[in-house]
């Protein structure tokens, strides 16, 4: 029985879960819980904590006083608390700041806000984000693309910025209003093609005609073009998927419909992004051969510039290897080659020849290692192209 004639909140809380203990109801329960937890580190309430805790107490009082032995009634109209109160930051600051591990950051500091959480974790753009628990701040990896997040962010909630990060602003927003002087773009200057903002070690443009130049910028890392060359693109000129495929970025699913387009309506872009690397599914691999194979002859690529880099059981597939033999596909990889053909895996021979790969053209994933997987799940530019006798996908990876 508790005989004090001073009894703070923390003293009561602890009392109501361990004399006695006070039948709180479930919701109640957990606030009070935490509170005794909380009260045992030694950390004090917030200004919200301190009443709340107070407005718990006062709603079991005739309980409390059973369980004790006190009324609780003149130390909850006046209340004293034994640990200090936290000051609650209401403060919504963005700044740069230096991290033990990452080195210079953009920190977020805001009071807790579900809308505020809600956009930094629904931002897919964002790169490295994290909540710092001992700062209590949200940590920004300091980029360009974190950067153009937080500018419209700090606006939009009207937030705090220091100088530092004030100034990374003034820069970014410059760039994005002066686009044309700090993006590597290709340009049409009286009359000739040309790259301009480019790193001085990228080997200069070659093609001569627009759209050959279009297809060697972007394999070059530029994806950016004046309007003369965007007004082309948009001509009828461009067939429509070519046109799609160029004004998408290189990091979207560029999706072709089988249904509706015939697989030589990627002619352009096979033609313009070679060598190919081509990935044959297991199980169909003499149809899909025989197709492809067609194709591309059709559109000029002969059979000495392609090269089948798998064979299948003879007792099995004798129709297969045949096939590679007959047509002179058997060679290995040369300067020449324009097409190389695999399955299930990636052979040696196709890492040790040092072919750069421009597209990988995907025909099913069907029975492939991991390794191939992930060879071709992490290039740029990837085409879904659905052939209209399957319902799975004929993928394309250009690169």
């Amino acid at each position: 029985m508790y005989n004090s004639t001073t009894m703070n909140i923390e003293d009561l809380i602890s009392a109501s879960v361990t004399v006695n203990p006070v039948k709180f109801n479930l919701y109640d329960q957990k606030i009070i819980d935490s509170f005794n937890i909380q009260i045992s580190l030694g950390v004090g309430f917030t200004e919200k904590q301190s009443v709340l805790a107070v407005k718990i107490l006062k709603k079991y009082s005739p309980r409390l006083n059973l369980s004790i032995g006190v009324d609780p009634a003149p130390f909850l109209e006046n209340p004293v608390y034994k640990l200090p109160i936290r000051k609650t930051n209401t403060s919504k600051k963005i700044s740069i700041i230096e991290n033990k591990i990452y080195g210079k950051v953009v920190s977020v500091v805001f009071p807790y806000n579900e809308n505020y959480v809600a956009k930094i974790k629904e931002n897919k753009s964002s790169e490295y984000r994290t909540w710092d628990k001992e700062q209590k701040s949200w940590i920004f990896s300091l980029t360009e693309t974190n950067l153009n997040f937080l500018i419209n962010f700090a606006k939009d909630e009207n937030f705090e910025i220091d100088n530092e990060f004030k100034n990374l602003s003034n820069q970014v927003s410059e760039v994005v209003t002066k686009m044309e002087q700090y993006v590597p773009m290709l340009v049409i200057d009286e009359k000739n093609l040309k790259f301009v903002n480019f790193n001085e070690n990228l080997p200069p443009l070659v093609s001569k005609d627009i759209l050959p130049a279009i297809f060697e910028a972007r394999r070059k890392g530029i994806t950016t073009w004046d309007n003369t060359i965007s007004n082309f693109v948009d001509s009828d000129e461009v067939d429509e998927i070519t046109r799609q495929f160029l004004k998408s970025d290189p990091g979207d699913k560029f999706c072709v419909d089988s249904k509706i387009h015939e697989f030589s309506s990627l002619e352009t872009i096979i033609k313009f992004m070679g060598p190919c690397l081509v990935v044959i599914p297991g199980g169909s691999e003499l149809e899909k051969l025989v197709q492809t194979h067609g194709f591309l002859k059709s559109i000029g690529i002969e059979n000495h510039q392609m090269s089948v880099m798998f064979r299948l059981p003879t007792e099995t597939q004798l129709n297969f290897n045949n096939f590679v033999k007959n047509n002179g596909l058997n060679s290995p990889i040369k300067d020449h080659t324009q097409i190389v053909f695999i399955s299930s895996k990636l052979p040696k021979p196709v890492l040790k020849s040092k072919i750069k790969f421009h597209s990988i053209i995907n025909l099913g994933f069907n029975n492939v290692h991991y390794t191939m997987r992930d060879f071709v799940k992490f290039h740029e530019n990837v085409i879904f192209y659905s052939a209209p006798a399957e319902t799975r996908n004929i993928q394309l990876v250009f690169m």
